[in-house]
């Protein structure tokens, strides 16, 4: 199967938690296409070499504008649109690895060292917290940069 059609499946995703929360059945389409896109851009910042935490940035900024943008046109929140549509891209994997390292070091025999379990739980839980932070902000830059009319 071709890499690219990998990111279909964020629109289930999406689609499940948009459902979760309410979002009225005309907005569900716009929620999962946000998040087929936002999944595919940050994998085109990944493909040029770039770090996740870039990409789940310019992701999120994407979504962002394009669901204020949107919002505008339909009289409805932009949040409805952009968060079900981020939702697919939080570091479950990531914040996995940080706890199994931790927990990992909570079963070591006494006497012996943990620094590559500490150092891997580090590394990981950091990821996972820019990760959300780029989420956060990256929703959040409509509001912020773009002047209220």
């Amino acid at each position: 199967m071709n890499a690219w059609l990998l990111e279909i499946w964020a629109a289930p995703a999406a689609l499940g938690f948009a459902l979760l929360f309410n979002v009225p059945p005309r907005a569900l389409w716009m929620c999962g296409a946000l998040a087929i896109l936002g999944h595919a851009s940050r994998k085109l910042v990944l493909t040029m070499h770039g770090d996740i935490v870039l990409g789940t940035l310019v992701a999120a900024i994407l979504i962002g504008l394009i669901a204020e943008w949107w919002s505008t046109r339909r009289n409805e929140p932009a949040i409805i649109y952009a968060i079900s549509a981020a939702i697919p891209m939080v570091p479950g994997t990531y914040m996995y690895k940080a706890v199994q390292a931790l927990l990992g070091i909570a079963t070591l025999p006494v006497g012996e060292s943990g620094q590559e379990l500490l150092v891997a739980a580090g590394v990981s839980g950091v990821k996972a917290g820019m990760i959300v932070l780029a989420l956060a902000f990256g929703i959040a830059a409509p509001l912020l940069l773009l002047p209220k009319k």
